[in-house]
């Protein structure tokens, strides 16, 4: 940019005009004197000694212009080249914008084109941006998250395996929408459902899911509904395993944005749904399919996109539960009721913008890593008067960018009482920023301190 800036300085400038457009009628008025010379003296001799030099200078003349116009065209050549590099990188800056780029907090102050958001960093539970968050409203297929949930839940537990097989039901194979058209009667194991039900989102494989540990969906809806009780998600009600919209709108599933972000949150502690949920696409063959496709457009322009579960229906528009890390900082942040699929006004790019702003203006520090020394508990009746308290884990706070040094440390804990046994937990290391009370961890004994013998209690000294 710097060298064309310059060659166009250079062109416009007096001396440049000057030399260009003076050059050519100078050359041409010395020809017409050489000429006249040459037919004014009688001795053709003069003229012919005169016209060598004549040429030398017509042909430095010719030399002079045809190197400006070269310049001319290399540095129009180059300002074109520059213009288009502007144009690309003006497309490319807007592209950005659109797809989630960093914008002003507008969208922040004035909330529209969503029925409702919630944005949070999941390790500290820390909410960033809330609006309308705690109504409940229709989930579409973002219930297949309590789906998957429930049965990580029962893999766990050792009452079913990803090698489990599945005989698919009719009504399993006719649930529609989004699907990988299992067959009634098809056999499928445990661990392929899970799949399709995480990257596909379909709607066969959450149904056949369901029967399977429920043994029937109706059954199944009551086991996710006590497990959002268990969760403590107060605005959540659920009727069946997938999402559809039901003939009747009062049978809708329904959740809120505070109750997605948790349950998101929840399911991203299993390893396996957390490898699935960052999966564009995949090889899935059956009768029908080679290919399955997740709808999360966040992986395919979002960085540092981790997931989790999108979702569409007439009642419930566009949404999406999403979640992405940056700096080791993790976020996330679900939209609810979007009114279109693509642009600027898709759940997905307003869920972009909405973890841009935080992640703009929060960052995660970690003031006390695990194993660190804190302090010194006081102990009673043990061989040792302390015992070096240390960090069960690190401890890690979510700060507004440019306050990280106003973080302290602080270790709340009484007198122990031998005998005190290693990674015995003595207190709570307290992280704060003013009276903000910011990350709360365990605080555990760094070494043994055996029991001081009884005798030694009379002792003076």
């Amino acid at each position: 940019m710097a060298s064309v800036r310059a060659c166009a300085i250079w062109r416009s400038s007096p001396a440049f005009s000057a030399t260009a457009t003076t050059t050519s009628p100078s050359i041409s008025g010395r020809n017409r004197r050489s000429r006249s010379s040459c037919t004014s003296t009688t001795g053709r001799s003069s003229a012919r000694s005169r016209a060598p030099h004549a040429r030398r200078k017509n042909a430095h003349a010719s030399n002079l212009i045809s190197g400006m116009r070269r310049a001319v065209r290399r540095c129009t050549m180059r300002r074109t080249i520059v213009a288009l590099m502007v144009v690309a990188l003006a497309a490319i800056s807007a592209y950005a914008q659109e797809e989630g780029g960093p914008v002003s907090s507008s969208i922040l102050n004035n909330p529209t084109g969503y029925t409702a958001a919630y944005v949070m960093e999941p390790s500290t539970g820390r909410v960033l941006y809330e609006y309308n968050s705690h109504t409940p409203l229709p989930t579409a297929s973002m219930s297949k998250m309590m789906t998957l949930l429930l049965a990580m839940d029962e893999i766990q537990a050792g009452n079913l395996h990803y090698d489990t097989q599945v005989t698919i039901s009719a009504r399993a194979s006719k649930m529609g929408g989004s699907q990988i058209y299992l067959r009634a009667g098809s056999v499928w194991p445990v661990k392929n459902l899970l799949i399709a039900t995480m990257v596909h989102s379909a709607n066969d494989a959450a149904e056949a899911i369901a029967e399977k540990i429920g043994g029937s969906a109706e059954s199944f809806a009551d086991l996710m509904n006590a497990k959002a009780q268990e969760l403590g998600l107060k605005d959540s009600h659920f009727y069946d395993p997938h999402g559809l919209p039901a003939k009747d709108p009062k049978m809708n599933n329904v959740m809120s944005a505070h109750d997605l972000a948790i349950l998101g949150r929840e399911l991203m502690k299993h390893p396996f749904m957390r490898s699935l949920a960052v999966i564009p696409e995949m090889e899935f063959r059956n009768a029908t399919l080679e290919k399955i496709y997740n709808p999360n457009r966040l992986l395919r322009f979002y960085e540092g996109t981790t997931g989790i579960k999108t979702g569409f229906s007439g009642p419930a528009g566009f949404c999406v539960t999403a979640s992405a890390k940056r700096n080791n900082m993790e976020l996330i942040a679900v939209v609810m009721g979007a009114k279109t699929s693509r642009g600027p006004e898709s759940s997905f790019e307003i869920a972009g913008r909405l973890m841009n702003q935080a992640f703009i203006n929060y960052k995660m520090v970690t003031p006390v890593k695990q194993g660190t020394v804190v302090a010194q508990a006081p102990v009673s009746e043990g061989r040792a008067k302390v015992v070096p308290v240390v960090a069960a884990a690190d401890a890690k706070a979510l700060v507004k960018r440019g306050e990280e040094k106003g973080v302290r440390v602080a270790f709340s804990g009484g007198k122990v009482t031998a005998p005190v046994k290693r990674g015995q937990r003595v207190g709570t290391i307290v992280v704060q920023r003013g009276n903000e009370t910011l990350a709360k961890i365990p605080a555990i004994a760094a070494q043994d301190v055996p029991k001081q013998a009884w005798w030694k209690s009379f002792l003076p000294f």
